[in-house]
């Protein structure tokens, strides 16, 4: 297991353990956005921005670990605004 995860979150709808992770995200493009992620998965990311992203859009996402920065495509799965941000769910895009 990589540094900064802890056991994971079995409970709730999906079929890949999420892991709480907490490390910087920007939202490079097409928009410009910057948040924490709250907990990461093999398929995706839970994360705390501060700009609403449409829901489909295609990201690139560039997250800050313990071991250094790592980019990754991802498309947004939902959205749910927060009175001090918006939570999204980030699902990693394969090539």
């Amino acid at each position: 297991m990589s540094k900064g995860f802890s056991e994971p979150d079995t409970t709730g709808r999906r079929n890949a353990n999420r892991y709480p992770l907490n490390a910087d995200v920007e939202i490079l493009e097409p928009f410009n956005a910057h948040g924490v992620v709250i907990n990461a998965s093999q398929g995706g990311l839970r994360v705390a921005v501060d700009l609403e992203l449409p829901l489909d859009a295609v990201c690139v996402v560039e997250v800050q670990l313990d071991e250094g920065k790592t980019v990754e495509l991802a498309r947004v799965a939902w959205v749910k605004a927060r009175p001090d941000g918006y939570l999204i769910g980030l699902s990693f895009v394969n090539d």
